[in-house]
């Protein structure tokens, strides 16, 4: 009698060892796209609460964004995460008329997003354009954290290209560079 043998023969096993390593190859990427897409909708939501805190400053102070409404960052309390983010001034003929004050509604610590390795800066207007309604929204790798974690500089570089990846139809104009992405809005839509 003949005994039968059980088990795979080595072609077998170097063809499943194969096909799995097909499946890994297409879905791997397809993953780490997904998680970063995920992680940049944390990002994406402050954007979109940054759009409301101007629209409130706007209809505040009566005047439309980028003329005369000028943004700035409130440098006054740089290491406060719990402080305004950002200050405004209304500008009459390329001056301010009663100085810089404080923008509500968002602070500094909502700005920052150190386990993602990158930060977010606002400011008014395209340049040197005049027209009205535009702000521009700069996404920053934190190179300050990101400097000795390569895995998570790496992190902030994907962040940045997934913002930009959903956020450039809702733009007028986007740029991608070494360690940012600048995205420009207007607050009435492109």
């Amino acid at each position: 009698m003949r005994k039968v043998q059980h088990g795979f023969t080595l072609l077998e096993l170097m063809i499943v060892t194969a096909i799995v390593g097909i499946l890994a190859a297409v879905a791997v990427p397809s993953y780490q796209a997904y998680v970063y897409r995920a992680k940049a909708a944390e990002v994406i939501v402050v954007m979109d609460k940054i759009k409301s805190v101007l629209a409130g400053l706007q209809s505040q102070t009566g005047a439309t964004l980028g003329t005369p409404l000028k943004l700035g960052d409130n440098t006054a309390a740089r290491n406060d995460m719990s402080a305004p983010a950002l200050t405004y001034c209304i500008s009459v003929q390329t001056k301010c008329v009663d100085g810089y004050k404080l923008v509500s509604g968002l602070n500094r610590g909502e700005l920052e997003f150190k386990h993602l390795g990158v930060r977010l800066l606002v400011s008014s207007g395209y340049l040197h354009t005049d027209s009205p309604g535009q702000y521009k929204i700069s996404i920053n790798e934190a190179t300050d954290i990101t400097r000795h974690d390569p895995a998570l500089h790496a992190t902030a570089q994907q962040i940045m290209l997934a913002v930009h990846h959903v956020m450039k139809p809702h733009t007028y104009l986007n740029k991608v560079g070494h360690g940012d992405v600048y995205l420009y809005f207007n607050m009435n839509g492109k």
